[in-house]
């Protein structure tokens, strides 16, 4: 997906830089929240801090780059300091998606200001990588491992949900990527892009409106 854009140097880079600073930030917020409900391992790993060597999965980074959609090494927990059967830890699981949402914020509210400065390109750049944060999330939410839904899934979801999740996990990368290509091609994935896409910008634009902009 983003190297479609390689005609396009500003686009290519600027969404490439988001992105895998997106990639990490996704891990930190994971890292901060169990750190919140009280597991400190994240911290003890140093996923806390911005290191992209603790936190980028070259394989991830490189899918990112080829299909558009990438991922990063897992964030280490230990479901012994999570209480409620698993749904505080499913919590950390589904900061992910969320924190892919805050970056797609971001990247909009920069794109809004380009555009408003006549700056054309730069403001398609950064829409752009708003757009791959979104699929990042929606694609996060889905029960498929190594994705973040199928952890959460596993933390806290009911036996046949687990014996589910653990049955797709079987197929590894490639029922992955089978699973990832037929959620898009059926427009699956678009569906809930278009509505992620429509409240932020829909949110954005009545506010930059309200300043004038």
């Amino acid at each position: 997906m983003i190297l479609r854009f390689f005609d396009n140097p500003t686009v290519l880079i600027i969404a490439s830089i988001v992105m895998v600073m997106a990639l990490i930030f996704h891990n930190i917020a994971q890292a901060w929240m169990a750190s919140r409900l009280g597991d400190a391992t994240p911290r003890y790993q140093g996923f806390l801090a911005f290191d992209p060597k603790t936190h980028l999965e070259p394989l991830g980074v490189l899918f990112l780059f080829i299909l558009g959609f990438g991922w990063t090494r897992q964030v280490p927990v230990n479901s012994r300091n999570y209480g409620g059967r698993g749904r505080r830890e499913a919590l950390v699981w589904y900061t992910g998606p969320l924190a892919y949402l805050l970056v797609a914020t971001v990247a909009y509210v920069v794109a809004f200001t380009f555009l408003r400065l006549a700056s054309g390109e730069l403001a398609s750049a950064f829409a752009v990588a708003g757009d791959v944060a979104i699929l990042h999330a929606v694609i996060n939410l889905f029960p498929v491992y190594p994705l973040d839904g199928a952890r959460a899934a596993l933390a806290w979801g009911d036996r046949t949900v687990r014996q589910l999740v653990q049955q797709l996990a079987q197929f590894g990368i490639l029922g992955f990527i089978v699973i990832f290509m037929l959620l898009s091609a059926t427009g699956v994935t678009g569906a809930i892009m278009r509505f992620f896409r429509g409240l932020i910008i829909g949110g954005l634009s009545g506010l930059f409106g309200l300043f004038g902009a």
